[in-house]
């Protein structure tokens, strides 16, 4: 099965995707414009008003700590599986901003009061690391769901003994950040439906799946197919087949310092972080020599550009990049993959 090529309306609304076959049609014949999504989602924009009616779209969503798994099915079709890579290090690059931050205040007056007054956490407090997983998740939900008219979700209910593993206490963040994914979700769509973890492996069971025990595995056979097949179970499909695989995983660049923590020889501080160079930003994709480039930095004397490769990997290929030799073509923050790999029915 090829995959359905998404479709939205004349002011931005989404409606069923389209056969590849007919987009094109519509695209030679003037009816659709082609775009591309932030996502790296393919699909067309109707230039003619047309009619609204929508089928019922499930998603579902395998959340976990590092990695989410993620699936769009229909009644008749699986029309996506994806994978999320959700940041990481947050809390180190914290701590590291808390000891600069400390040390330089030391510097300034040794004899600064402490403030406390001003520390007090508010009651549904949610720490960075969790903030950060939660809002890159619901990133990707908003974007797809600007791209496929989705009616209801369905997610597995992590469980988490809290009172045994946080230092006993009867709640944590990860439990205030699933309670804020789920009610986000529940705004988002007209329901929700919450599955234990024996329901998933039941459902895999029924469609006599196999799930990697790899859970770095970009592969819809790690986390992307319990989001399929709860889906799927969801909407009492007997067989489906998995048209594509997408990976997502957000760009991350060293925030702006006031210079590095260990200086060189001489004592010189050099430099570091930041979202300028030069004329460019960090995450802008460029042609640079016929090659698409992701900027990554710059060097000053003579000035040039560090470039890295325009995938998931993110590897450096040059640092010797002129800026008047790169053409700038957006700024990527969601970086991605896709696989395309049409299979029997399942």
């Amino acid at each position: 099965m090829n995959p359905r090529v998404p479709v939205v309306s004349v002011d931005g609304k989404p409606l069923m995707p389209t056969k590849a076959s007919r987009a094109r049609r519509w695209i030679k014949e003037g009816k659709a414009i082609p775009k591309w999504s932030k996502l790296g989602i393919f699909y067309v924009q109707l230039t003619k008003p047309a009619g609204t009616n929508t089928q019922e779209i499930t998603l579902g969503l395998d959340p976990g700590s590092k990695f989410d798994g993620i699936a769009l099915v229909s009644k008749k079709h699986v029309l996506l599986t994806g994978m999320i890579e959700l940041p990481q290090h947050i809390a180190k690059k914290l701590e590291q901003r808390r000891i600069a931050r400390r040390n330089r205040r030391y510097r300034k007056c040794r004899r600064r009061p402490a403030r406390i007054q001003n520390r007090k956490r508010p009651e549904n407090w949610l720490a960075p690391s969790q903030k950060a997983k939660i809002d890159f998740r619901l990133k990707i939900i908003e974007e797809l769901k600007k791209l496929y008219p989705i009616s209801s979700a369905v997610t597995e209910d992590v469980r988490f003994n809290h009172y045994k593993r946080r230092w006993n206490k009867y709640t944590s963040t990860a439990e205030i950040g699933k309670s804020l994914t789920y009610s986000t979700l529940k705004e988002w769509f007209n329901s929700l439906e919450l599955i234990r973890g024996q329901e998933t492996a039941a459902s895999r069971r029924k469609y006599q799946v196999k799930k990697s025990p790899k859970k770095k595995e970009r592969s819809v056979w790690s986390h992307a197919i319990d989001a399929v097949v709860m889906a799927a179970n969801h909407l009492s499909i007997n067989n489906f087949s998995i048209p594509n695989f997408y990976v997502w995983k957000r760009f991350q660049y060293i925030r702006r310092q006031l210079h590095s923590f260990k200086p060189v020889k001489g004592g010189i501080r050099r430099r570091i972080g930041g979202s300028q160079c030069l004329n460019f930003r960090k995450g802008d994709i460029v042609i640079w020599k016929g090659k698409l480039g992701r900027v990554a930095g710059y060097m000053e004397n003579p000035p040039r550009l560090s470039l890295r490769t325009f995938d998931i990997e993110n590897r450096r290929f040059t640092q010797s990049a002129k800026p008047q030799d790169c053409i700038r073509l957006f700024n990527q923050r969601i970086m991605y993959a896709c696989s395309y790999f049409p299979q029997k029915e399942i």
